[in-house]
């Protein structure tokens, strides 16, 4: 764990919690822990002594953590359950997952395997156990090289409560407070309370796991709440978070002396508000103690929309993207200031929706995620399916992986004209296919040409207009800013397809509506339902809106413009210029370059909101390269971030200083030339880029 000067908050005195507004949903039902049992009568043991009873493990070698985690959730009774651990397991092996979350102590307070925390027998807690052979399941955990985070829910606990109601919150009658699931809830105020579970997060640091995730640790919210009467005060917002923050405080001490990060779950809503949300919740002062955050993004719990965006309010599930990405930007400026090496790693959605229209997630929904965790800033992501069923068509597989090499080069493909055959520069649905099998076969994953080194424009925009303006902290991570190659899979080979001339070919529609298959949208379309993950929709598309010839005019079709067009931006491919009407661009007259070049304003003009980045020079020919990067035509202005030639080389890294983001060569995408690449690259891998999947770093502005 990391150094930190903390500061613990002094307890005032506490008044009743309010009731909450009805903001806050609870998170899906868990899987059931199995039959309560009768707790032991033993009063808690000391903290001193809760730690002294538990077993040393065997000197082992420490292990990396990985840069960017992706995990999986195992539920008490699924850890257990052969079947369903070997699903679990399975996936991990054969996808990019890398961790694993699993319940130490669930929802009702029962332990997965037997502590030898003394207080968790006295209680009952060890009475069933589902994981028997703790050892072997930790020694499987480390030999697979999965990092491994222990959960464990604080403040809810069936068996703490029952044996110690002294500690539990209480009705005017002196009887257990019960939530909606009929559960006993611990006041945060008490020490005690406190002492067990930092005992059972060192028992767990101690016996192998990479991180300690607490979870529950808050005031209650569901249920009647104005029924509780605390033993202390507990109006005030200075009462519930010094409670919380002495909890986190006495826990982080604890772990210092072990390499298990410390992290704790929070709602989603309480990225978006303030203070404590009334449940104790401060993430600014929660952040001080705290190597890693949490947040449970999940759309469905969204119930209130997005608050000041009223484009999200109506079906808020249907927004994956906006509801992961918009709350991660404001969990980054609510902790980084506080601590700013804290990693924030959301809970995201893979399980059916229950708060809206019902609809099960597909594997590009999910995905949405797990890229708005990246483009937030985020150090990965956690997927939460109660069933443990999960998508694994939402994973990228692992079958072909590389070592890391930020260094090598990169193919850009260039796709003309589409037909019935291969013959010369014109390719087939069926040849282009062929293209596609054998890059996937082979590692490389599909990014824009932008995604070489043009920063992501909303989150500038976010970090610069949007959070100041609403008087949050400012935040920056020039990787983001950079967009330098981000998000590609670690051990993935990036691969830009760009396609010339926007004819017909490259994108019809049916009499139906539908994707014809022989075009290249249709191929591409198909191959990446078969491969959503593995394949996501990416390309660029380099457009002429006023060609000679109708059937390169915008993909032909004049009555589908703007929905083509627009579809492409949805489905996450670029568009880009090849001037108005593939124009020679050596020329001498300089008003008709600056008009052909005005196209960015075109296209922008039909897609609103869209920003056109790139150019492609239609004969490679070129008029001096501050001419190409910014001017104006008839007041309407146009600047490129790239260009590229027709070429037949591939490009240096953009984390080269050989890269020239306004000279970008290009492989003419001949059968044979594709076949060929491919060939050498596999005879020579080390010339090739990998990507090494690092966490975007994100620090605050003083």
């Amino acid at each position: 764990m990391s150094n930190r000067i903390f500061t613990v908050l002094s307890i005032a005195c506490f008044a009743l919690l309010p009731a909450l507004t009805g903001l806050i949903k609870s998170q899906p039902a868990q899987a059931d822990e199995g039959s309560t049992l009768e707790p032991g009568q033993a009063g808690l043991i000391s903290f001193t002594e809760a730690l002294s009873t538990t077993t040393e493990p065997e000197e082992t070698e420490a292990e990396t953590p990985p840069t960017y985690i992706k995990g999986l959730y195992m539920t008490y009774s699924s850890a257990g359950h052969q079947g369903l651990r070997e699903h679990a397991f399975n996936l991990i092996d054969t996808t990019e997952l890398n961790a694993v979350v699993i319940d130490i102590k669930g929802d009702k307070g029962l332990l997965t395997y037997k502590s030898n925390v003394i207080t968790a027998t006295a209680i009952g807690a060890n009475n069933a156990p589902t994981i028997r052979d703790w050892q072997a399941f930790m020694q499987d955990l480390k030999a697979r090289n999965i990092y491994a985070i222990a959960r464990i829910v604080v403040f809810k606990d069936n068996y703490l409560a029952r044996a110690h109601p002294e500690w539990a919150a209480k009705t005017e009658t002196g009887e257990l407070w019960l939530d909606r699931e009929k559960l006993p809830w611990l006041e945060a105020f008490h020490p005690e309370v406190w002492d067990y579970n930092v005992a059972l997060a060192v028992e767990a640091a101690q016996r192998g796991f990479d991180e300690i995730q607490f979870d529950y640790v808050r005031f209650p919210t569901d249920g009647r709440i104005s029924n509780i009467v605390y033993s202390q005060p507990a109006d005030e917002p200075a009462a519930r978070t010094a409670a919380i923050n002495g909890f986190l405080a006495k826990a982080d001490a604890a772990l210092e002396p072990y390499q298990a990060k410390l992290a704790v779950d929070v709602f989603g809503y309480t990225n978006w508000h303030k203070g404590d949300f009334r449940i104790g919740q401060d993430l600014s002062d929660m952040a001080a103690y705290l190597d890693v955050l949490s947040p449970m993004l999940y759309p469905s719990t969204f119930d209130h929309g997005l608050d000041g965006m009223p484009e999200y309010d109506v079906n808020t599930v249907a927004f994956p993207y906006e509801v992961v990405y918009e709350s991660m930007i404001r969990a980054m400026a609510r902790v980084k200031t506080t601590n700013p090496d804290i990693i924030v790693r959301p809970w995201i959605q893979d399980f059916p929706d229950y708060g809206f229209d019902r609809r099960i997630y597909t594997p590009d929904e999910v995905r949405e995620q797990m890229f708005a965790s990246y483009d937030s800033g985020g150090g990965g992501w956690l997927l939460w399916d109660p069933r443990v069923r999960f998508t694994p068509e939402a994973l990228v597989t692992d079958d072909v992986l590389y070592p890391p090499n930020e260094q090598g080069e990169i193919m850009v493909l260039r796709y003309q004209n589409f037909g019935s055959s291969d013959a010369g520069l014109q390719r087939s649905a069926a040849g282009f296919r062929e293209d596609l099998e054998q890059l996937w076969a082979a590692g490389y994953y599909p990014i824009n040409l932008r995604d070489l080194a043009v920063g992501n424009a909303k989150y500038r925009r976010d970090i610069d207009e949007v959070l100041p303006q609403k008087g949050w902290h400012s935040i920056r991570s020039e990787e983001l800013l950079n967009n330098r190659l981000s998000y590609i899979p670690q051990g993935k080979r990036p691969v830009i397809l760009t396609f010339d001339g926007s004819h017909i070919s490259q994108y019809r529609l049916l009499d139906d509506g539908s994707l014809d298959p022989n075009s290249a949208m249709g191929a591409l379309y198909a191959f990446h339902n078969e491969h959503p993950a593995d394949w996501p929709l990416r390309a660029t598309f380099f457009v002429q809106p006023e060609a000679d010839d109708p059937d390169y005019q915008l993909f032909g079709q004049p009555e589908f413009v703007e929905q083509k067009l627009q579809t492409l931006v949805d489905w996450g491919m670029e568009i880009g210029s090849y001037t108005l009407n593939a124009a020679d661009l050596s020329q001498d007259n300089q008003e008709e370059l600056r008009r052909q070049l005005s196209d960015e304003a075109s296209i922008e003009a039909i897609v609103p909101g869209y920003k056109v980045d790139s150019l492609a020079l239609p004969f490679g020919q070129r008029p001096k390269k501050s001419f190409l990067q910014h001017g104006k035509y008839n007041n309407l202005p146009y600047d490129y971030e790239l260009i590229v030639q027709t070429g037949n080389q591939p490009i240096p890294s953009p984390r080269t200083d050989a890269f020239d983001p306004y000279n970008i060569q290009r492989i003419q995408a001949t059968h044979a030339a594709v076949a060929a690449w491919i060939k050498f690259y596999q005879n020579t891998p080390n010339a090739y880029y990998v990507s090494s999947g690092v966490i975007p770093d994100t620090k605050p502005v003083r």
